[in-house]
């Protein structure tokens, strides 16, 4: 009997993306590739995998896509830390129990590629796509994490608007530490002056907040409480 391939949906075939597609199907795995550019699309196509050009922000292409092959794996090997982060994100709240591996290119990316329960990370300051077959035969589970966000009740996303003349109103992120003065991570915010964008909040990334905008965090539901509580006291004093 011929022994069963491993399924890959692989985003990305790009700078890593194609090295790692090419070191997966020598190690007999089946990729299918999903890119937003169809120059990429077709040259996957041409190097013998699989591949589809997908609109990213589409759920239903990309629930199509998984319904249809059944994958053991999921790969996030897009260009940016920030594509990377948002699709292991959506994968996850598509299918919680989607196994996830992603490339990251700096430890504050790390920390919330783990944070949204991806199974294993790809630094590439220090791992290489010969680094891939051994992740995927040899994982290692990161099964506190997968409670912290799927099991336990008390840690949660949240979206809190930052109200007007609050201690946020008009300070830059590098001026606030979320993680050491409320044990929160800040995931992203919704920027009400640039039509509603998402900007994840990444190394290098110093947005000013104003009123109005959204802010995902991350944390225990009592440290997100004490920032909502903080925030209305700063409107009333």
């Amino acid at each position: 009997m011929q022994e069963k391939k491993d399924k890959v949906l692989l985003f990305g075939y790009r700078k890593y993306g194609e090295k790692i597609a090419n070191e997966l199907m020598k190690n007999g795995y089946f990729v299918v590739v999903v890119e937003e550019d169809e120059h990429y699309t077709q040259k996957a196509v041409r190097n013998g995998h699989k591949a589809f050009t997908v609109d990213l922000n589409d759920d239903e292409e990309i629930v199509q896509i998984l319904v249809s092959y059944d994958f053991d794996h999921i790969f996030c090997a897009m260009d940016s830390d920030e594509m990377n982060i948002y699709l292991a994100i959506t994968m996850k709240s598509l299918q919680s129990t989607l196994d996830i591996i992603s490339i990251c290119e700096s430890k504050d990316s790390e920390k919330k590629l783990e944070l949204a329960g991806v199974r294993g990370i790809l630094n590439t300051m220090d791992a290489t796509a010969q680094s891939v077959y051994h992740l995927l035969k040899s994982p290692i589970m990161i099964e506190a994490i997968e409670n912290i966000l799927y099991f336990n009740s008390n840690i949660d996303f949240v979206e809190i608007e930052v109200p007007k003349d609050s201690f946020l109103d008009g300070k830059y992120v590098h001026e606030i530490d979320f993680k050491k003065e409320y044990n929160l991570i800040l995931m992203g915010l919704i920027d009400k002056e640039f039509a509603d964008n998402f900007i994840f909040i990444t190394k290098g990334v110093d947005h000013k907040i104003d009123y109005g905008d959204i802010l995902l965090l991350f944390g225990f539901k009592k440290d997100i409480q004490a920032l909502k509580d903080d925030l209305l006291q700063s409107v009333l004093s």
